[in-house]
């Protein structure tokens, strides 16, 4: 019987989380006219006109039934109850108040409240500012797999080669007179940007301090062409490129973003937005972000670079392709 009445009330569980503050910690202040009229006794009339029970009402009951029951089977009736969730978090709560990982100013709901948003969402934390981080490298991973793609697409209509390994005719081709190899100048070949398609992806979201000369360069993204002289212009750009990238050796990286030490993956490491030069707004040191030729594009440390990191070694010792013989380059170009 106890059971199949609490089935029918768990679907006030999620109003008894809101009684949190009043079960844990009591309420502060003065009363108002509106809660104690809330809190008089229901009329003792059944049907659809009699007086509702109110949250706090159903809260108390259930505290008030568990503290009738002998000590041994209390906690289980909490936990078996609807408010089985506010009572574990009560009970976390108040640990965490005891040890001093939750610090309050006085024992009253809106004080606890405070010291829980600080906890959770607090910059000092770190905890809503570092999510949004977080999301922006999954979207900046996100941009570079495209890049990826977009490379691949190109090479496949170029006998598999990237345009850092074109054959003389092919540079000819795509770069007339103009063959010089920088990040605006793949980019802003025409074939290239056929596959991008679009600015918006070779920006990073954590690249907040070039978000302004990105926006010129999608606005300019028809005019844009390195064999007519029109490279794009590197202020609007987060992303490197690897002289090593080969899509017939697919552990080697295609591209990462543009927050390298050096100029060469064996020897560098990830920056952080104290470098002035090379760091990106919204990546720490040793965070960056590296799409390979397999396609697989992902989240990147400082333990993944040099040439025994993880990521490189396997790279170094990539073989075949349209690469020179012997190990894949390491050396990159970026947005300089």
């Amino acid at each position: 019987m106890r059971k199949y009445i609490l089935l029918n009330l768990t679907g006030l569980f999620v109003f008894f989380l809101f009684t949190c503050m009043f079960i844990s910690c009591g309420k502060s202040g003065k009363s108002n006219p509106e809660s104690e009229e809330s809190s008089k006794p229901p009329t003792t009339s059944v049907g659809p006109k009699a007086t509702q029970f109110t949250m706090l009402m159903v809260a108390e009951a259930f505290k008030y039934a568990a503290n009738k029951l002998p000590e041994e089977q209390r906690k289980d009736f909490l936990q078996e109850s609807p408010i089985g969730g506010l009572y574990d978090a009560t009970e976390k709560v108040n640990r965490g108040v005891a040890d001093g990982e939750i610090k309050v100013s006085e024992i009253s709901g809106k004080a606890l409240g405070e010291a829980l948003y600080q906890k959770m969402f607090g910059s000092d934390r770190g905890g809503l500012s570092g999510a949004r981080a977080k999301a922006n490298r999954i979207k900046c991973v996100n941009n570079l797999s495209s890049i990826g793609k977009a490379m691949l697409g190109f090479s496949q209509d170029n006998g598999s080669r990237t345009p850092w390994n074109f054959a003389p005719s092919q540079q000819r081709n795509h770069f007339g007179s103009n063959y010089n190899l920088t990040v605006g100048s793949i980019f802003g070949l025409a074939a290239v940007k056929a596959e991008v398609v679009t600015a918006k992806i070779l920006i990073s979201p954590c690249d907040k301090g070039r978000f302004a000369a990105n926006e010129k360069v999608q606005e300019d993204w028809r005019n844009y062409n390195t064999k007519g002289g029109q490279p794009i212009p590197h202020d609007g750009l987060s992303y490197g490129l690897c002289f090593g990238g080969d899509f017939q050796r697919p552990a080697t990286v295609v591209a990462m973003t543009r927050n390298l030490s050096t100029d060469d993956l064996a020897t560098a490491g990830w920056v952080g937005a104290e470098d002035a030069k090379r760091g990106m707004a919204g990546l720490q040191v040793g965070q960056g972000q590296v799409v390979r030729a397999d396609g697989s594009a992902s989240l990147s440390t400082s333990a993944d670079l040099g040439a025994n990191g993880r990521i490189i070694a396997t790279h170094i010792g990539s073989r075949g392709g349209t690469s020179p013989l012997g190990a894949s380059r390491t050396e990159v170009i970026l947005p300089y």
